[in-house]
């Protein structure tokens, strides 16, 4: 399905926004929706056509994508007007579709990625979780983003992308705000599925948080666990009382919050 946006942007006039609707819908039950962002400049069809796991994902978890198919013009950075355009298209949705549209989820990769951390920022109390991948420009890092999971991937063989992610994710961490991180060894600039199944699963255990909670805007700091911690340099994982943990330098400890995060995330080692 295809959602026809009016923007301001002289390069996004006329834009569509393309939508993943999930199998076995049921107008009775609220469902959630993904933000999910492609590469620079996609028209949005082949991310809202459900490859690479995400129809299956959706299906089970009764999630909707929707795949903007935004054109330059600073679009990654929503103040501007995509911002705008993004509600304009949930509208839309929501006069056929009974979805949550104050409670978003977002993916992106490679410039994608830039929009799903931006995004997110944005509108910081609206986002359940974000998930960056191989991204070369993130928000600046703010205690507004205190509540809102993150996680960011890169290949170690994405040099560039891979020194601005690791900086980025210790300027959080310096402010006491974790943000889940996962080198890809020997990646260069790809989705490995292993990254995608770690995105999965973490927006799934954040989703199912969500949904158990309750809908509320979150209004107050939540108190999130971490049983786990990972080693990034060897991506091995240990509960957090292991004497093994202590042997792990500082800034290559990874903060786990269940067993099936800390297996997906040691698989994406592999």
């Amino acid at each position: 399905m295809e959602l026809p946006i009016v923007t301001n942007s002289t390069a996004n006039l006329n834009v569509a926004i393309q939508c993943y609707i999930p199998k076995g819908y049921n107008n009775e039950h609220q469902h959630n929706v993904l933000i999910l962002f492609g590469g620079r400049n996609t028209d949005g069809k082949a991310d809202a056509s459900g490859r690479m796991g995400w129809g299956e994902w959706c299906d089970e978890n009764n999630v909707f994508i929707l795949a903007p198919g935004f054109k330059d013009d600073d679009y990654w950075e929503p103040e501007k007007w995509s911002g705008q355009a993004l509600l304009d298209a949930l509208a839309e949705l929501k006069k056929n579709y009974n979805v949550d549209t104050e409670h978003l989820l977002y993916y992106g990769y490679s410039a994608g990625s830039q929009a799903s951390n931006l995004f997110a920022a944005w509108r910081p109390d609206h986002c359940i979780a974000w998930v960056s991948h191989a991204c070369g420009y993130f928000h600046k890092p703010t205690e507004a983003m205190r509540n809102t999971p993150g996680l960011v991937t890169c290949g170690d063989a994405d040099a560039a992308r891979y020194v601005i992610s690791r900086r980025f994710v210790h300027d959080y961490r310096s402010m006491g705000v974790e943000i889940l991180w996962k080198t890809l060894p020997n990646h260069r600039h790809e989705v490995p599925m292993s990254s995608l199944e770690l995105a999965r699963t973490f927006l799934e255990y954040h989703l199912k948080r969500h949904r158990q909670r309750g809908r509320a805007v979150k209004t107050t700091e939540e108190t999130v666990s971490y049983p786990f911690v990972g080693n990034d340099l060897t991506g091995d994982y240990y509960p957090a009382n292991s004497p093994k943990v202590q042997a792990i330098k500082e800034e290559e400890r990874v903060k786990l919050p269940d067993r099936e995060i800390a297996e997906a995330w040691r698989k994406a080692a592999e």
